[in-house]
Parts: C-alpha cells; structure tokens; sequence
C-alpha cells in the first residue's frame, strides 16, 4: 500500500522521462541520454498540448461571434453591391441627363445669339423711331430707356425694347390730349393744347384761338406749324368734344402734306373714349 502511494506520487514527467530514458536504453545501449535535455522537450510538448487545448477553447467560444460577424458582412457585401448597381444606373442616368443638357445648352446659345442679333436690330429702329415721335410718346420712351445702366443685360434691354413697342402701339391706336408750352415764329412762348391723331399727326390751338396750326414728322423729326391763315375754331371743337364739353360730332382739321392744303373729316367719337 505504501509502495502504491509513493508511486502515485511520483511526478508525471519522471514517468515520462523514466520511460523515455527505458526505451532510449534499449534501442540504443551503447549511447548515455542527457537526461536534462529530455526535460526539456517533455515540457515543450506539453506547453503545445495545453496551448493546442486553449486554441480549442477559444475557437469553441469565438466560433458563434465569427459565424454572426460572417452573416453580417455577407449582408453587408449584398447592399454595397446594391448600391454600385444603383450608383451605376445612376451615373448612366447622370450621362443621359447631361448630354441632354449640353444639347439644350447649345440650342439655348445658339437662340441667344440669334436673339442678340435680332434685338440689335429692333434697338436701332427703335433709335431712328425715336426723333420721329411725338413729344408725349418721347417721353414715355425716355422713361423706360432711363432703367437701363452702362451695361443692361439682354434681359432687361429686350424688356425696355418690348415696352417702347408696347406703348407706341398704344399710342397709335387712340386720341391723345397733351398740354405744352410752344414757341411762335415771333418768339412768343404760348400754353397750347394738343390734340394727337395716332402718331402721325397732331393739331394745337391756344385758349382764347389766337395761335393754332398743326404737327408733324418729317425727315428731320417732328415739328409744330404755326398757321396763321387757318381758324382755331375746328380744333377747338374737336378738344371740347375729347373733354366731353360737348356733343360728338364730325370735325374738318387741316392737314398739311407736301405743302398742299387738304381737308380730312375724323369722326370724333373722342367723348367715348
């Protein structure tokens, strides 16, 4: 029993050295082991049995955090991949789109060009029109040509060229009374009022009819006619009925052209306009 204890308690690596030391000694009689050096190589295999034990472990207890680690990358790897499909199909759809544009940039230049040109145009008809107007439709045009800076951009300019047009059409389509000092061939200041038919021509009367004549455009712009052989009274008549101070009527006004004196009849329905 005492035997079987003390056996017991003998150290695992001193059976295992015994052991080795046994077997060496019979396969090789003739050579001394180092006993030191068989030491040695026991507790290196037995450090790699334990550290081969604690791989197992870890593996077993890393093993579901890897495998979920795994799924979610594998998922993670299907939605980027989704998103560079869709980034794809984005960026054809971006080069569609940007093609597109640069076509509808060309036209829109080339309109622009087109529209640079024609309002060129338009400007410098406007230009000449300018000194052939009548005073009250001169001003109105001084007016829009005033918001126009040092540079105006096209915009603007064409909008301005729009509103002259816009207000000479106006002009040309109605009657207009206008009140403004003139000049006699004596030197005479005198308050007249003026009596436009469209923009082609206009009468002027004094208050008390001692100065009249008639207005015009001729080739340097328009001028007044003072016309001392013709009667105030028609043209008065024709601005009372405009003012509404009497019953419409039809009128005979002068008209000079190529100094030739001839008479036109306007139906003055002046009083409901």
């Amino acid at each position: 029993m005492k035997m079987a204890l003390l056996r017991s308690a003998t150290p695992l690596c001193t059976i295992m050295r015994r052991l080795l030391l046994v077997s060496s000694c019979a396969a090789m009689p003739t050579y001394a082991l180092d006993i030191a050096q068989i030491d040695q190589l026991t507790l290196q295999w037995l450090n790699i049995e334990q550290q081969h034990a604690q791989l197992k472990k870890n593996w077993h207890r890393q093993k579901p955090l890897l495998i979920q680690q795994l799924a979610l990358l594998t998922t993670e790897k299907k939605q980027l991949m989704t998103l560079i499909t869709d980034d794809d199909n984005n960026t054809k759809n971006v080069d569609i789109k940007r093609k597109t544009l640069l076509k509808e940039q060309s036209q829109l230049e080339q309109q622009q060009t087109k529209l640079t040109q024609q309002l060129a145009l338009l400007t410098s008809q406007l230009t000449f029109i300018n000194h052939l107007l009548p005073p009250p439709l001169k001003k109105i045009w001084q007016k829009e040509h005033q918001v126009l800076g040092a540079d105006p951009e096209l915009s603007l300019q064409l909008q301005v060229a729009l509103a002259k047009m816009a207000s000479l059409a106006e002009f040309e389509q109605r009657i207009t009374l206008h009140e403004m000092p003139l000049t006699s061939p004596q030197g005479v200041v005198i308050l007249v009022k003026q009596l436009y038919l469209g923009t082609g021509i206009a009468w002027f009367t004094s208050a008390d009819g001692q100065y009249c004549g008639w207005g015009q455009a001729d080739e340097k712009g328009w001028s007044w006619h003072f016309d001392p052989q013709e009667s105030a009274k028609p043209i008065m008549q024709a601005i009372a009925i405009f003012e509404k101070k009497r019953q419409a009527d039809f009128v005979e006004l002068p008209i000079k052209i190529s100094n030739r004196a001839i008479a036109v009849t306007v139906k003055n329905s002046m009083g409901e306009s």
